[in-house]
């Protein structure tokens, strides 16, 4: 699944669909505060690992959810301004509400500005 899954083209951003210097910002969150790239790494934005929590400190409420109850992988983001709602289930309607639950449950403190980079960045990807 794999092999295929990363066989597909991921949607390109259009031009001015996120504001440049902003996402520049936000690429620093996603590679230091925010964590991000501790998991979604490489030219997919994944490490295509199977996860339970435990592992890594991420979010085990999304875990519970998953069809693999107690473990997930970690999704690929090439692509993802182009595709809500977030989560197998779509608990998730934007990539707003997506980097305010990361924030709430990972604790990583971003203010209103560095998360409205943070989704800039996750725009442009």
């Amino acid at each position: 699944f794999k092999i295929y899954q990363h066989s597909l083209q991921a949607p390109v951003p259009e031009a001015g669909s996120f504001d440049v210097a902003s996402a520049n910002r936000g690429k620093l969150l996603f590679d230091g505060k925010a964590s991000c790239s501790a998991c979604h790494s490489g030219e997919n934005f994944t490490d295509d690992k199977r996860h339970s929590p435990e592992q890594t400190g991420c979010d085990p409420g999304y875990a519970q959810r998953g069809s693999h109850i107690g473990s997930y992988r970690t999704t690929p983001l090439k692509g993802v301004g182009s595709h809500a709602p977030y989560f197998h289930d779509g608990a998730h309607a934007s990539l707003e509400a997506l980097v305010e639950h990361y924030d709430t449950v990972l604790s990583t403190g971003l203010s209103a500005t560095e998360k409205m980079d943070l989704v800039q960045y996750l725009k442009s990807i």
